[in-house]
């Protein structure tokens, strides 16, 4: 029988429990349930949860299943107390954001140790951690993106005052953080500020449809497991946009999906996926699709892709059904960030 830790950063470590921002909390929370949901219905799969102090009431999981994490500060001290009530573990299954260098810390503190962790490459997760190094792996690679620069070199895009611009930050999850409007504007929001500046990135607001393609390694030689295109459901206000969840399968033409298959390869050629969950998330234009960001981890639409298939998707990540192609329902089905899914 193989043992699974699952840790999902914002219930496991208590300071970011308390802290979070309520839409990251709650997204945590979703996917965290049901990965444990898809966990807990296969065979000969034990698993454990870390949880902290704080959020073990919210979440009423059996505390047998618990691995109880104190009020440790870092993530240093996170992972040993995990660790050390952890030791018939084979695999370690984390849901946590780029953000701070968070998931690139839990990758190399469980490797060392020895766990298999379920991700990509840490090297990957380092690049794709960054959205400026994400954007100039791309480059290398030939594939294509929407122009990006650091924030403090934002003159070498030619951008107007008056033109329409993102603002993002370099290690941000999800929307946190991004800043949208004319250039003169978010500048004056700003605030010139360098810290803030050295630490963001700054695109040319394209228009396009917001699409998201999952991916999941299948091991040394093996192609990853395609997940189907979701359109996703990008409100946007004054200021930045907000994710709501999204639609699949993405309405796309055939010659469309074609291209979005190869653009898929590719990808996953550069980051050399073996093991783990990667987003991509892309712009489709009247003439291509420009990569806006990668994910290198679990991300929301997981709950998404789940409710869209009988095959439970951790087998597919456990690599104990590699080569499985699931077959995917064929009404679209629209979900939320909080786990709701209605047919479109």
């Amino acid at each position: 029988m193989s043992s699974v830790l699952l840790l999902e950063y914002f219930h496991a470590h208590e300071p970011a429990y308390r802290t979070a921002p309520p839409s990251m909390l709650s997204e945590g929370r979703t996917m965290l349930l049901s990965v444990l949901e898809d966990l807990w219905s296969l065979p000969d799969i034990h698993v454990r949860v870390a949880v902290c102090e704080a959020a073990m009431a919210e979440l009423s999981i059996n505390p047998r299943s618990v691995v109880r994490a104190g009020n440790s500060q870092s993530l240093d001290e996170l992972v040993d107390e995990v660790v050390t009530d952890s030791s018939d573990v084979d695999v370690v299954l984390t849901i946590a954001p780029e953000t701070d260098g968070v998931l690139t810390s839990l990758a190399q503190n469980f490797r060392r140790r020895g766990f298999r962790f379920l991700g990509p490459r840490t090297e990957v997760v380092e690049a794709c951690s960054d959205k400026w190094l994400t954007c100039e792996l791309l480059r290398r690679r030939g594939l294509p993106t929407v122009p990006t620069e650091l924030a403090t070199n934002a003159l070498r895009l030619a951008i107007s005052a008056d033109q329409k611009c993102v603002f993002k930050p370099r290690d941000g999850a999800g929307c946190e953080g991004i800043v949208s409007g004319k250039l003169k504007d978010v500048w004056a929001h700003l605030g010139k500020e360098t810290t803030a500046l050295q630490c963001s990135i700054i695109q040319p607001l394209v228009s396009g449809v917001p699409i998201s393609v999952a991916m999941i390694g299948q091991g040394e030689g093996h192609s990853p497991l395609f997940l189907p295109a979701s359109a996703q459901n990008v409100e946007w206000n004054d200021t930045g946009p907000n994710y709501l969840g999204g639609t699949i399968p993405a309405s796309l033409s055939t010659p469309a999906q074609k291209e979005l298959r190869e653009l898929c390869h590719r990808i996953a050629w550069a980051l050399q996926l073996e093991d783990g969950y990667v987003g991509v998330d892309m712009l489709f234009t009247d003439q291509e699709f420009l990569i806006t960001d990668i994910n290198p981890r679990l991300c929301t639409s997981y709950v998404g892709y789940r409710a869209a298939t009988k095959h439970n998707l951790m087998t597919s990540m456990l690599q104990t059904s590699a080569g499985t192609r699931p077959a995917w329902q064929t009404p679209p089905l629209t979900f939320t960030c909080n786990g709701d899914v209605t047919t479109a």
